[in-house]
């Protein structure tokens, strides 16, 4: 009598679109360095609100810092973060966002605030939170005069591009990889500013695991070279504290 083969591991990303590619590269990866199978789950949702209920159930997550580390600390996620990846030409685990208007649209960040701002999502961190923290800085108590949730970052260039909003604050990544894309189509957006290095986005592995292929699976990312995956520079070891800035600011810490 055979056998019944195990189920593959599920890995899923919840960032922007250009990231698939690196998850489905990432998981070939990841198989044949450790002979363990893992497959990206297409019906783990896209959206922040969507990783909420389906992120817990994935063996792997690739998820913004801010909904990793609450979800985690909420005890709502078995997960432990084990490592960030580096963006091919960041020099480091980090990230940022660029503050992005079309051609007519204001010359700066103070002039933005008295327009409307196009969100991702209000989970988000490049989208939302970061700009939040980022608008707070230089113009306290702040806040634009008026913003609409579009669902995605492309959702969001598409609404500045349209004129329907007139500033969004963008992931860097998204929007190189936009603009590489379909330049023709964002060839009348602008940046106007951009935030501080945030730590990139964590990869995070389900406690629930066998130590073996757990163990398996840490070290074949911590050992990702830049020649292994296009967009990715490698990835680097990490944990939890590397992302408590985000949901304690610095200010606020004792």
């Amino acid at each position: 009598m055979s056998t019944p083969a195990e189920e593959p591991l599920r890995a899923a990303t919840y960032l922007g679109d250009n990231t698939l590619p690196i998850m489905r590269d990432l998981v070939e990866y990841l198989a044949e360095a450790t002979g363990v199978e893992v497959v990206v789950d297409d019906e783990a949702g896209k959206t922040t609100v969507e990783a909420l209920r389906h992120a817990p159930t994935l063996d792997l997550v690739w998820m913004c810092g801010y909904p990793t580390v609450s979800l985690i600390a909420a005890g709502r996620m078995s997960h432990a973060i084990v490592a960030a990846p580096v963006f091919a030409g960041h020099g480091g685990p980090v990230y940022h966002a660029v503050i992005v208007t079309h051609a007519t649209g204001p010359p700066s960040l103070a002039a933005a605030l008295e327009t409307r701002l196009a969100v991702n999502e209000l989970e988000s961190w490049s989208g939302f939170l970061g700009l939040k923290a980022h608008v707070e800085r230089p113009f306290p108590g702040r806040w634009f005069a008026d913003q609409a949730v579009t669902g995605s970052h492309r959702a969001s260039l598409d609404a500045v591009a349209d004129r329907a909003c007139d500033v969004a604050s963008i992931d860097v990544t998204v929007w190189d990889h936009a603009l590489a894309e379909r330049p023709a189509e964002l060839a009348g957006l602008r940046v106007i500013d951009r935030t501080v290095d945030w730590p990139a986005p964590p990869f995070s592995l389900s406690s629930k695991l066998e130590p073996g292929p757990r163990n398996s699976l840490r070290e074949a990312l911590h050992a990702l070279g830049p020649a292994d995956i296009a967009s990715l520079d490698g990835v680097v070891p990490a944990g939890v504290d590397l992302y408590q800035d985000m949901i304690l600011p610095p200010r606020r810490r004792t």
